[in-house]
């Protein structure tokens, strides 16, 4: 565990363990967990992995365009028509 001490104006300073996986200028996305524990994530690296699976279900006849009444759907389940 890295222990940082947070600075007047919210700084932190990343140690050096980590310092050679960023660069300056690199885009952060910054959140906090439920543990309390701050999560830095690359902006570039979460839309570089949004971006190959955009359009993975697209061009499927069999789903409608509109995503969410796709998952409606799916949750109001089906009623059976007849008994097999």
């Amino acid at each position: 565990m890295i222990h940082v001490l947070v600075e007047e104006g919210f700084r932190l300073t990343v140690p050096k363990e980590l310092q050679g996986k960023l660069r300056v200028g690199d885009k952060m996305l910054v959140d906090v967990d439920r543990d309390g524990r701050i999560v830095l994530l690359s902006e570039d690296r979460v839309r570089a992995t949004l971006a190959r699976t955009a359009g993975l279900w697209r061009g499927r006849k069999d789903l409608p365009a509109n995503g969410v009444k796709y998952v409606n759907r799916l949750r109001r389940g089906q009623r059976l028509q007849r008994m097999s």
